[in-house]
Order: C-alpha cells, then structure tokens, then sequence
C-alpha cells in the first residue's frame, strides 16, 4: 500500500517550471520552459509515485 508523504505545502500551493520534456496530463501538449505549472504526484499500486506537472493557469487551446 501507498503512503502518503506530509510536506509543509501543498503539492498545488505554488508554481514552479517543469524540465525540459514534459506534457501536460490534463491537456496532454507540451509543457514550454517559461510555462508556470503546478507539481504533484500519482502514486502507483507498486513503487514510487510518479511526478506530474500541469499547466498553472488555463491549458493552452
């Protein structure tokens, strides 16, 4: 089972830049380097949680 790790801030309290690369779930487009996202985690049945970064504001049309 999966367990959840408690941090001082919210995993969407703040913004942040993804590294090169990274698409956005929501949306699924390309996230660019100057795009502000929002960073949080999926977690898996086995493993370690997967880190996701989705556009801060409104998904790009």
């Amino acid at each position: 089972m999966a367990t959840k790790t408690e941090t001082d801030a919210s995993q969407w309290e703040y913004t942040t830049f993804a590294p090169k690369g990274e698409t956005c779930p929501a949306c699924m487009k390309p996230i660019g380097s100057l795009d502000r996202v929002r960073r949080g985690e999926t977690e898996r049945t086995s493993g370690v949680p997967i880190v996701v970064y989705r556009h801060a504001d409104k998904c790009p049309k």
